[in-house]
């Protein structure tokens, strides 16, 4: 995969500055899921480790962090994931889990 520069500051600027890039697999990076619902931290925490094992990702938690206002929770992982299928389905997997707001 060729490094790009974005506009300094490591964002890039739109989707097209990733035109001709593919992701080389294995590869680590940090998933951000935020939820809806506080009160369910162990809850939302087992659906995402429920997932990681189902699909055979090797994971590391790393965070958890309370919006503001405390509606919304997060939580980083490390994931690494072995192929593209395996990251269409954990993606796929993610969007069937209702207290997901997003994830990325």
């Amino acid at each position: 995969m060729k490094h790009k520069s974005g506009n300094g500051n490591g964002k890039f600027k739109t989707v097209s500055d990733f035109e001709g890039e593919e992701i080389i697999f294995p590869v680590t990076y940090h998933l951000k899921t935020v939820m809806k619902g506080i009160e369910k931290e162990e809850s939302h925490k087992n659906d995402l480790v429920q997932l990681f094992d189902l699909l055979e990702i090797r994971y590391a938690y790393q965070s958890k962090k309370i919006s503001s206002k405390g509606a919304y929770i997060s939580f980083t992982y490390e994931v690494t994931l072995v192929s593209k299928q395996q990251m269409d389905d954990l993606y796929a997997g993610l969007g069937k889990i209702k207290a997901i707001k997003f994830a990325l």
